[in-house]
C-alpha cells in the first residue's frame, strides 16, 4: 500500500496538508488501540515529507547526494512508494528533533504552552494554539501519551481560554468521548466547566480585554470564573464576594453583568435581576439568553406587550428557539389576544406533539375565545342599532361633541375659572420658594426645552444655577465612583458619594443610581453626574456631547470624596478640576422629592378636590344630553 494511500490523499508537495491528513487518521489509528497501524501511518508520515523536502531540491544538489540512483528515483515515485513492515528513517534522513529523548520534547512542549498561556494577547487567539498542536512532540507517539496524559491537569490551573480555543483541543485530545476516564482523574468542578465550555450550555468570553491594558485580567478573570463555580454549586454567599470583587475592577464585561443577573434570578431579588438583564441588553444588543430572561421577568410583571417585543426580537435573529416562541404566546394569552396565542401554540405542537405546556395553554385559550366571539356579534349588534338611529335623525359624533362642550362648560364655568386662579397661585408660590420672578420662571421653562450651549468655561460661569445646558466632554472617564442613596440608613434623600465596590457590597445599585465621571470642558476638568448609558458611552468612546443641570457643588462629602478617587487612580485632571460647579445629567432623589412649602402642598390638594369634581361632570352632562 502506497504512502498517499496510507494517508488517505492524492499526492501534494503541501506540508501543510500532509499534516492535516496524518491528524485525521490519527483519530483512527489510536497508537494505545491500533499500535501497528500506528506505525504504518507515522511511517508513512514521514516518507511523505521526506518525499516533499527531495523533490524540493534542484538536480545538481541531488547529484552531490547521489540521489539520482535508480534506487532513490523508486523511493520517490507518487505512484509507486510503499512502505516495508519496518523501514530505517536513520538513512539518508536528518532529524535532530528524534535526537531529542521524549521527556525532553514533552518539556519543551509544556514551555512552549506556559509561554503561550502567560501572553494574554496571543492566548486568546486560535491560530496560536493550532501552531502549538503542530509541534513535533505531538507527533511522536511516546510524547503524545505524556501530553495527552498531563496537558488537562495543566488546563486545570490554566483555564480561561476562548470556546473556539477549548473546541480545538478537543478535537485533538477527544475529550467529550472519554469524559467517564476524565471524571475519574480530575475534579468535579473542572469537568463540570469543561462540559460547560465545549457544549456552550455557559461560554465566557475574553476578547472584550483586548484593548484594557490598565486592567489587571488575571485577577478580574479569577474571580469572575470563581462566581461561576459557586453558582453552578449554589454557593450564593461566596458567588457574591466574587462578583463584588471583579465589578470593582471592571463593572462593563457583558458576561460578568451576566452572572449578576443571575445571582439575583436565583437568590430571588427580581428586581434587581430585571435591571441587571436590562443593563446587559444595553451594554450587549445581541445577547439572546438576556431577552429570554428579560420577556420571562415582564411576564411575571404583567408586562406582557413589553414581553412579546423580547420574544419577537430575539425569533427574528432565532427563528426555531421555541422557548422563545412560548413565552411569546404567553404574552399574547396575557393580553388576551386568543386567536395569536392559539396559532403560537398550535405551531409549538405541530414542532412536537408532545408539548405539555403547549397543550395546557391552548386548554386555556378557548373558554375565553368563545366569549370573544360573543363580544365580537354583540358589538356588531350595537353597530347596526346606531345606524337605525342615524337614519331616523341622531346626530353625528361632532354635532353630539359640540353639544356636550356647550353644557358642560354652562353647568361648571366658575369651577374652571376657580382652578385657573388656583394654578396661578401655585405659580407664585413656586416664583417665591425659588426666588424668581415670573419673567424668570418662564425663562427657566423654556430652557428646559432648549438649554443653553456652552462651548467654553466663560460661557458656563455666565450660565444661572438650575440652568440646562448643552456641552461636549472630551478626554472623559467614568472613574468608578457612584452617587447612591441608602433609603433604610437615611429616611430623607441623602447622596452618598463611594466606589462601585462598596455600593455592589451594600446593594445599592438601583435606577436612581448615578455614575460620577470627569472630563474637559474648554481647558478645565469638571465633574459630570450621568447615568448608565452615557457612563458607558464616555467609558467607550472618551467623548460625548449631552445635556444636563448646572448645579454648586454643595458642601459635605461629594468633593473630597471625589478628589480622593481621582488621587487613588493618579487621575490627569485633579489639579485643573473646577470645584464649585458640577453637572448632573442624573435627576437626584433631592430634586424629585421637593414638594415646595405647606402652603403649595395645601392648594395643591384644594386643586385636587375640583379636578375630582369637573372630573365627575363628565356622566352627569352627558346624562343631560340625551335629555336635551
Amino acid at each position: 500500500m502506497g504512502i498517499w494511500e496510507i494517508l488517505g490523499i492524492e499526492p501534494t508537495d503541501n506540508p501543510a496538508q500532509i499534516k492535516k491528513a496524518y491528524a485525521k487518521k490519527l483519530k483512527v489509528h489510536n497508537p494505545e488501540v491500533d499500535p501497528e497501524g500506528f506505525q504504518r501511518l507515522r511511517e508513512a508520515y514521514d516518507l511523505a515529507l521526506k518525499f516533499i523536502r527531495n523533490d524540493k531540491r534542484n538536480p545538481e544538489e541531488r547529484q552531490l547526494d547521489g540521489e539520482e540512483n535508480h534506487e532513490t528515483q523508486e523511493v520517490v515515485s507518487h505512484e509507486e512508494i510503499s512502505i516495508p513492515k519496518r523501514y530505517d528513517f536513520t538513512k539518508n534522513h536528518d532529524h535532530s528533533e528524534r535526537s531529542m529523548n521524549p521527556d525532553d520534547m514533552v518539556e519543551r512542549f509544556f514551555r512552549r504552552t506556559q509561554e503561550l498561556y502567560d501572553n494574554y494577547h496571543e492566548r486568546i487567539q486560535v491560530e496560536n494554539w493550532r501552531e502549538l498542536l503542530n509541534d513535533e512532540a505531538m507527533w511522536n507517539v511516546g510524547c503524545h501519551q505524556l501530553i495527552d496524559t498531563q496537558f488537562l491537569h495543566f488546563l486545570e490551573e490554566h483555564y480561561h481560554l476562548p470556546h473556539e480555543v477549548w473546541k480545538l483541543l478537543d478535537s485533538h485530545f477527544q475529550w467529550q468521548e472519554n469524559s467517564e476516564k476524565l471524571a475519574s482523574q480530575l475534579s468535579g468542578r473542572f469537568v463540570a466547566y469543561l462540559n460547560g465550555q465545549l457544549n456552550q450550555t455557559f461560554t465566557l468570553r475574553y476578547h472584550s480585554f483586548e484593548n484594557r491594558d490598565d486592567l489587571v485580567i488575571e485577577a478580574f478573570l479569577e474571580w469572575r470564573s470563581d462566581a461561576l463555580f459557586a453558582l453552578m454549586e449554589n454557593d450564593w454567599e461566596t458567588a457574591q464576594g466574587y462578583l463584588a470583587k471583579a465589578h470593582a475592577l471592571y463593572a462593563l464585561d457583558p458576561d460578568l453583568i451576566r452572572l449578576q443577573g443571575e445571582y439575583f434570578l436565583r437568590t430571588g431579588n427580581k428586581n434587581r435581576a430585571f435591571h441587571t438583564f436590562d443593563q446587559l441588553i444595553r451594554l450587549d444588543p445581541d445577547n439572546i439568553d438576556a431577552y429570554l430572561y428579560r420577556a420571562r421577568l415582564f411576564l411575571e410583571k404583567g408586562e406582557a406587550a413589553d414581553a412579546i417585543k423580547d420574544c419577537e426580537e430575539i425569533l427574528t435573529r432565532m427563528p426555531e428557539l421555541w422557548d422563545a416562541r412560548s413565552l411569546l404566546g404567553k404574552g399574547y394569552l396575557q393580553l388576551g389576544q386568543w386567536e395569536k396565542a392559539q396559532e403560537v401554540f398550535q405551531e409549538m405542537l405541530s414542532h412536537n406533539p408532545s408539548d405539555i405546556d403547549a397543550k395546557i395553554c391552548l386548554t386555556q385559550i378557548q373558554s375565553p375565545f368563545d366569549r370573544v366571539i360573543e363580544a365580537t356579534a354583540n358589538k356588531q349588534a350595537k353597530a347596526t342599532r346606531r345606524k337605525n338611529l342615524q337614519t331616523l335623525g341622531l346626530p353625528g359624533r361632532l354635532a353630539r361633541f359640540k353639544q356636550f362642550f356647550s353644557i358642560y362648560t354652562r353647568r361648571n364655568i366658575w369651577t374652571i375659572i376657580f382652578l385657573l386662579l388656583l394654578h396661578y397661585a401655585m405659580f407664585a408660590v413656586v416664583s417665591m420658594k425659588l426666588e424668581m420672578t415670573s419673567e424668570q420662571m418662564f425663562d427657566s421653562l423654556v430652557n428646559k426645552y432648549k438649554p443653553v450651549q456652552i462651548k467654553t468655561m466663560d460661557e458656563l460661569k455666565q450660565t444661572p444655577l438650575g440652568y440646562q445646558v448643552e456641552f461636549t466632554l472630551t478626554k472623559a472617564s467614568y472613574i468608578n465612583m457612584l452617587r447612591v442613596y441608602d433609603k433604610e440608613k437615611y429616611p430623607e434623600p441623602k447622596a452618598e458619594f463611594i466606589p462601585a465596590a462598596k455600593a455592589e457590597e451594600r446593594d445599592l445599585l438601583n435606577s436612581d443610581t448615578g455614575y460620577v465621571n470627569v472630563g474637559y470642558l474648554d481647558q478645565q476638568a469638571i465633574i459630570v453626574i450621568t447615568d448608565y448609558d452615557y457612563a458607558k458611552e464616555i467609558h467607550d468612546k472618551h467623548s460625548i456631547t449631552m445635556r444636563g443641570t448646572l448645579k454648586a457643588i454643595p458642601d459635605g462629602e461629594m468633593l473630597p470624596s471625589i478628589v480622593n478617587a481621582l488621587e487613588k487612580r493618579k487621575h490627569p485632571y485633579q489639579s485643573i478640576l473646577v470645584t464649585d460647579t458640577f453637572i448632573n445629567a442624573k435627576p437626584d432623589l433631592e430634586e424629585k422629592g421637593w414638594t415646595g412649602s405647606w402652603l403649595l402642598g395645601i392648594l395643591a390638594m384644594i386643586s385636587m378636590l375640583y379636578y375630582i369634581r369637573i372630573i365627575r361632570e363628565f356622566p352627569k352632562t352627558r346624562k343631560a344630553l340625551t335629555f336635551h
